[in-house]
């Protein structure tokens, strides 16, 4: 949606004042239409780092860093990143300045933009930097560059192999070699771009900020032509496998549509039965005759996601502007040609794959279920017949090393119920030894909803002090928070502890999580929140709530037949 006259650093300004979505918009056109030089100068100039989100990169060139700086910094603020970095040319001296480094505080990741070489000793070499990087620095570690660069083994715990997908340069090469002799090779323009892109959506993935929610348009969008109107639908092929394609890497795919809830679906059904395998899966969908930004707003209360970890495909601008209008937070793209659309979709580094495999219908699943679970809620007005009916099952799981990688996922992924704003990486998860630490898995009438809950809790003396408590937005009001307290007060009891203690930050969004100590019963001292535990007692601490069944493996299956109150 360009405008008549280029960016500039005002309307960079007005876009952050806005929200994400608006100023990544906003500085995409810039780059688009002046360059990422003069783009890059816009955003210095604009002085609108205090709206995004600051991080902390530690990168190792094989060519001068300054080359890709302005790429860097201009895909970062893209991606709603505000770029520190500590800079490095050359594989030799990444080891000792990365031990420096790591004394001056913590990476959010490091990447290793490396020039094909061809050669399998560098790719060696590579990967033993890389793996030694990723230890010292405690961080994620992309390796980025061409296939023959970035290779294709395994590079060791808390590395990952990340080629530039060539469509976003182009397909040209990344390096311009012209000048190699004299001068060394050095990123191409587009090459830089590249490349700082995939550092983007590689930070983007780890940081739990990328795209969890795509919605997408059916009419002209998802098919050609409009159900009800042309008489012979035709699915944009290349588009609908594009979007299976985005559910296996793990995003979250809706639909919303102006049209006859009963055509759409019936053309949905149509299209399903000529190409079983063609129409990808919907957790949601909102039909209906109402503003393109009142279906985006249903699709996101149905799911329980928000705005700034959307995005929206539409052919219609006027949908596109009523949209980024209402919601400044969410990505909005226009729909254009098919094909290329669905191949920058694809390569675009903010919607990669993230670094465990996802089944492509389990995601959806999971908000489906969420889904149901709230039509429950709104038919069923008393809240305790509401808890019965779910029949909520609670297996409670060991944090080892088989589910540090969907620990690490739930830590940087939940924003509604989290305690402090540490976010954990799957290195860092691998150091602690806490026997107090555990996950939680949910089950009800309408079936699994995954591993939904991880609490982190340390001794301290007489006292075991909770780091953090992280839950899905899936299991929110459903008094899975007490009962995940209440497994820790008896574990904590049992381990001979006489107080659980715990803190909770206010966050833009952790609402819901800053009344939980005090309606679990515990004590306000200062910031601090305090419950004594009486390990005599039936319910030592916290009482688990009487419509859940908890089973924890430690202990078999946990019930109480107490009003859920503390004791």
């Amino acid at each position: 949606m360009p405008t008549a006259e280029p960016p500039e650093a005002g309307a960079i300004i007005r876009a952050a004042d806005a929200g994400r979505g608006a100023l990544s918009r906003v500085l995409r056109e810039a780059r688009q239409r002046l360059g990422t030089a003069r783009a890059a100068t816009l955003l210095r100039d604009a002085g609108v780092g205090a709206a995004l989100r600051p991080v902390r990169l530690f990168l190792v060139t094989s060519y001068q860093p300054r080359a890709i700086d302005d790429a860097l910094r201009l895909a970062f603020a893209i991606a709603g990143f505000d770029l520190k970095t500590v800079a490095v040319e050359g594989l030799a001296e990444a080891a000792g300045r990365a031990l420096d480094a790591a004394g001056q505080g913590r990476f959010d990741g490091a990447i290793l933009s490396i020039a094909a070489t061809g050669t399998k000793t560098v790719h060696d070499e590579t990967a033993r930097v890389a793996a030694r990087l990723a230890e010292t620095l405690q961080c994620p570690l992309a390796i980025i560059g061409e296939t023959d660069a970035a290779g294709t083994g395994d590079a060791g715990a808390g590395v990952f192999r990340r080629p530039v997908a060539p469509e976003l340069a182009g397909n040209a090469p990344l390096f311009d070699t012209r000048f190699a002799a004299s001068l060394g090779t050095i990123p191409s323009e587009r090459g830089a771009d590249a490349i700082a892109d995939t550092a983007a959506g590689f930070i983007a993935g780890i940081a739990g900020t990328a795209p969890k929610l795509l919605i997408t348009d059916l009419d002209d969008t998802l098919w050609r032509g409009v159900a009800g109107e042309t008489g012979d639908l035709a699915l944009h092929a290349t588009y609908a496998a594009a979007l299976a394609a985005l559910a296996a890497r793990g995003l979250v795919l809706a639909a919303a549509s102006r049209n006859e809830a009963e055509v759409a679906r019936a053309a949905l059904a149509d299209l399903a039965h000529d190409a079983p395998s063609g129409v990808p899966r919907f957790a949601a969908l909102a039909v209906d005759w109402a503003d393109k930004a009142d279906l985006v707003a249903n699709i996101l209360d149905q799911l329980g996601l928000a705005a700034e970890h959307t995005l929206l495909i539409d052919d219609d601008p006027v949908n596109c502007a009523l949209v980024a209008a209402r919601f400044p937070a969410v990505d909005v793209r226009r729909f254009a040609h098919p094909d290329s659309f669905a191949a920058m979709l694809l390569a675009d580094p903010l919607l990669a794959a993230g670094e465990r495999p996802v089944l492509s219908e389990t995601r959806a699943a999971h908000y489906q279920r969420r889904a149901e679970v709230e039509r429950l809620r709104a038919t069923e007005t008393d809240a305790a017949a509401f808890l019965a009916r779910l029949e909520t099952r609670l297996t409670i799981l060991p944090l080892d090393a088989a589910s540090r990688p969907r620990a690490a996922e739930l830590a940087r992924r939940v924003n509604q119920f989290v305690l402090t704003a540490e976010r954990p990486n799957e290195m860092e998860l691998g150091r602690r030894s806490s026997a107090l630490d555990f996950l939680v898995r949910l089950d009800d009438v309408f079936g699994g909803h995954g591993i939904v809950g991880l609490v982190l809790a340390d001794r301290d003396g007489d006292a075991v002090v909770i780091r953090n408590l992280y839950l899905s937005c899936r299991a929110l009001q459903r008094r899975v928070e007490t009962a995940m307290l209440a497994v820790l007060s008896r574990r904590a009891a049992a381990a001979g502890a006489r107080h659980l203690v715990g803190t909770v930050e206010t966050m833009e969004r952790n609402r819901p999580a800053r009344g939980v100590f005090a309606e679990a019963g515990f004590g306000q001292h200062g910031n601090r929140w305090v419950l004594d535990l009486d390990p005599a007692a039936e319910a030592p601490g916290v009482a688990s709530p009487a419509e859940l069944t908890i089973v924890d493996g430690a202990r078999g299956i946990m019930t109480d037949t107490s009003d859920g109150e503390t004791s």
